[in-house]
């Protein structure tokens, strides 16, 4: 090789690895990364006791891929290239699909699966996270005693409680999956997770009717794009809570709101920037995918006194109608601008309720559609997200005011997270 040609690769190669070094040196931290839904790595504490551990250098490691210069643009060109038609036209699973002969209720058939991102997009609709083939037993174990704990103490202050199970997307639309991917272990953790609590507490398992459902029926009640259920798969089982806690409660009478008081429509324009459509930079086409249900009640909802406070504790909505609901005219939209978004504890007081029970409901965000329609059976409604707390206590919580009943809602998907937490100093 011609020794000019040679010194000028050395500059070119030294310089692009100097300059991406240099660039990312002087370029400020970022906090998180929209494409993967996480929280960057950020520059390791330095200290002499520090460089003579591994910890240091593994924190050094992530720390240098996560802040790397252009890192977003460069996951994004990996992204199309394991989205591109030509690249997953050749995938294995998509070159031999089985002619068995489908019925209605069988629901999509599959013509085209990739993974883009351990993400997995079906047929150029449906969006889902890679499955996870083992059941965590020593995880849901720690859950349950939490769980146990948290129950019993209600009860010893004189408090109704009830556990409620909402059915999670992946287990429900496992028929989205390739073959290959597909796995009971879902079903089976949630029974383990089942058989793990105190056979005293009133569990209300909302999967129950969702099994009864076809996987065509399935599909109508969640998201394509986003980790949660549409509008009338939350609005289902709203119906079946409301109707299962009049059932086995000893004070609370009652029944939920019916279609006949919605009025319902979808949306038509704007785009709907799903969660997990966001992680593999749009590759559904936003505009197309998620043509949500909207429901509306036809009487719109009043309340006597209301109060949102957001995940740092501040109070910047002003009224209900600001909070939630529908809002024509955006371009944008998504589960969280139309449902209210997480939020760190909300307050309902409805006078037109037919009891004066005071009610605390703990959840995660599969409920957030439902707080208001909730709302509309009790008189006082206590709205609180434990992950949005550096510190909580769920038993000073329940002493320093009675509360006739304690609803805890989580997706059972959710099994071993931090909504478990019923106890956590800051921290932890």
């Amino acid at each position: 090789m011609n020794k000019k040609l040679s010194i000028v690769y050395i500059i070119v190669f030294s310089t692009v690895i100097f300059g991406f070094g240099m660039a990312s040196i002087l370029s400020p931290d970022k906090g998180v990364s929209v494409s993967e839904n996480r929280s960057l790595s950020h520059f390791p504490s330095i200290s002499l006791a520090a460089f003579t551990t591994r910890t240091f250098f593994e924190d050094m490691n992530l720390y240098v891929n996560d802040q790397l210069v252009l890192r977003d643009d460069m996951v994004r060109l990996y992204q199309d290239q394991q989205n591109a038609k030509m690249f997953n036209a050749m995938l294995f699973e998509n070159l031999l699909h089985t002619n068995k002969m489908q019925t209605p209720g069988d629901g999509t058939k599959i013509k085209d699966s990739r993974i883009v991102s351990k993400l997995v997009i079906t047929n150029n609709k449906w969006i889902l996270p890679s499955t996870d083939k083992v059941v965590h037993t020593d995880h849901i174990d720690t859950s349950t005693a939490k769980l146990n704990d948290a129950v019993a103490f209600a009860e010893e202050q004189g408090t109704e409680t009830f556990f409620v199970f909402n059915p999670s997307r992946t287990k429900a639309l496992m028929h989205l999956y390739p073959e290959y991917m597909q796995t009971d272990a879902y079903a089976q953790s949630k029974q383990y997770f089942l058989s793990k609590l105190d056979p005293t507490i009133n569990v209300i398992n909302i999967g129950d009717v969702f099994d009864t459902f076809s996987n065509a029926q399935l599909e109508e009640l969640y998201l394509e794009t986003d980790h949660h259920w549409n509008m009338k798969g939350a609005f289902t089982a709203y119906q079946e809570m409301i109707t299962q806690i009049s059932n086995k409660s000893a004070q609370f009478e009652g029944k939920p709101m019916s279609l006949n008081e919605i009025r319902t429509s979808q949306l038509t324009s704007g785009s709907f920037e799903g969660s997990y459509n966001s992680q593999v930079n749009f590759a559904v086409n936003a505009k197309k995918a998620d043509r949500t249900i909207i429901y509306e009640p036809k009487t719109p909802f009043t309340f006597k006194h209301f109060e949102v406070f957001n995940k740092d504790g501040k109070q910047t909505v002003a009224s209900f109608q600001d909070f939630y609901g529908f809002k024509p005219g955006r371009s944008t939209y998504s589960y969280g601008t139309i449902y209210g978004g997480d939020r760190q504890k909300i307050i309902y007081e409805n006078d037109k309720a037919n009891n004066s029970l005071n009610v605390l409901l703990l959840k995660d965000s599969f409920m957030n559609p439902l707080t208001p329609y909730f709302a509309q059976s009790f008189n006082h409604l206590t709205v609180l997200d434990n992950r949005y707390y550096s510190e909580f206590s769920l038993k000073k919580i329940l002493t320093s005011r009675h509360y006739d009943m304690l609803i805890i809602a989580f997706h059972d998907d959710n099994l071993f997270s931090g909504t478990y937490d019923f106890e956590k100093t800051n921290g932890q």
